[in-house]
């Protein structure tokens, strides 16, 4: 699998933050939601048509990035719990989530939350 894409590929730094958001924080909507950790894709945010960069990621489940609902729901039942698809209209999903500036901030804020609480574990 190539990683030619228009952002070039992710430092260390930056596959460190692709897998803690995979790993450990999960969709960023879900949990604005309060719907704790569910599974995310990578998604880069945008400005005009190109991706900003690896630094402006936010980790969204299936659902929330291409409209995919969670095994055994459908599309209505997703919508109506998981609320809006990116996929189907940025208008409707940033009504409910906020814009890319915002959730960026939103998965930062986690991401940090995470260590926090890691780092306290691992003194503990």
């Amino acid at each position: 699998m190539s990683l030619h894409t228009s952002t070039g590929a992710p430092t260390k730094a930056q596959g460190r933050r692709f897998q803690q958001i995979k790993l450990e924080a999960g969709c960023v909507c879900c949990r604005l939601r309060g719907l704790g950790y569910t599974p995310p894709e990578i998604h880069h945010l945008i400005e005009g048509i190109r991706r900003i960069g690896h630094d402006a990621t936010v980790g969204l489940c299936p659902w929330h990035h291409r409209a995919v609902p969670h095994e055994g729901w459908t599309r209505a039942a997703a919508r109506e719990t998981f609320g809006p698809s990116l996929a189907e209209g940025s208008k409707s999903f940033q009504e409910v989530f906020g814009d890319d500036q915002f959730l960026l901030v939103a998965q930062n804020r986690i991401l940090q939350q995470l260590s926090l609480v890691m780092s306290v574990g691992a003194a503990a």
